[in-house]
């Protein structure tokens, strides 16, 4: 009688895993992506970013302002999905940082199925900038689109990682 009992209880709980499992999915929706299929950034990093780094080098010479890349892995990094939400999301980045600059996300996915040209573009655009395997990273390119300004690796606090934009682009903090 024991090993039915036992029996029954294993597949209980492989039952209610495998139940646990289906719900997790189901409230994990599948990134968005823009027309071409490229998925965007998630919520953690706000609008406004470029997915394409010809986009950005429009834009940046349009409007002669520098370009933040910002290398990060938002589907498995939690340095980066902490960055992007108390940095990016912050008012101070918000007020001073994002109006002054062009932004450009590029991602490194692990854990989410890419298209192939959006993988292939990324790891391209990191090795020729020599971006080191840190997520997040970010590269500051002069409005050009070319010149790199500096390269700030790993998730900063706020204000420090503030301030370093500050110093590489000229951008005025407020006090």
């Amino acid at each position: 009688m024991t090993s039915s009992v036992s029996r029954f209880l294993s597949f209980a709980a492989c039952a209610a895993l495998l139940l646990l499992s289906a719900v997790l999915r189901a409230a994990d929706p599948a990134p968005k992506t823009d027309d071409s299929g490229w998925i965007l950034p998630g919520a953690n990093a706000g609008t406004g970013w470029h997915l394409r780094l010809k986009d950005a080098r429009a834009e940046a010479a349009k409007d002669g302002k520098p370009i933040i890349i910002l290398f990060t892995g938002p589907d498995w990094s939690s340095a980066s999905k902490k960055f992007e939400s108390g940095v990016l999301r912050s008012k101070e980045y918000a007020a001073s940082v994002r109006p002054a600059v062009v932004g450009l996300y590029v991602q490194h996915f692990v854990n989410t199925a890419a298209p192939e040209e959006q993988v292939s573009a990324n790891q391209s655009l990191r090795k020729s900038l020599n971006v080191p395997a840190v997520y997040p990273c970010t590269v500051v390119l002069a409005s050009d689109g070319k010149k790199v300004l500096g390269i700030i690796p790993g998730a900063l606090e706020k204000k420090e990682y503030l301030q370093q934009v500050s110093k590489l682009t000229g951008i005025p903090l407020p006090e």
